[in-house]
């Protein structure tokens, strides 16, 4: 009864991306559909913080837009009017074998640019 009762757990995997000396970073939580779904974002940088989930002592952004191949990442994070974008991230993907790595550039309106990295999820 109660198995049938149950809803399947919606698979996530997070990507941390970094700069250097941990000036900026960004946390994109996603959810693992046939198409890029962002589920969660956490943006820290130069001393101020965005999430899409509004938590205390941050400033609540919206997923403006999203898209993902086999060689990028591309998301628009706007103000919750929706009526700016706050921050772009652009990666660039790689794989060999079972290796793969992500990097490239975040950008916060006001703030400042960033070369990220993305360590393996």
């Amino acid at each position: 009864m109660f198995a049938a009762a149950a809803t399947p757990a919606l698979a996530t995997e997070s990507i941390v991306c970094s700069a250097e000396g941990g000036a900026a970073s960004i946390d994109v939580l996603l959810g693992h559909t046939a198409v890029i779904a962002v589920a969660r974002v956490w943006l820290d940088a130069g001393g101020k913080t965005w999430t899409t989930d509004g938590q205390p002592g941050s400033t609540k952004i919206v997923v403006g837009q999203a898209f993902e191949d086999d060689q990028r990442m591309l998301i628009d994070l706007t103000d919750e009017a929706i009526s700016s974008i706050v921050a772009r991230l652009r990666l660039v993907k790689a794989s060999e074998q079972s290796s793969t790595a992500m990097g490239g550039t975040l950008s916060v309106e006001g703030v400042g640019a960033w070369a990220v990295t993305c360590p393996e999820p």
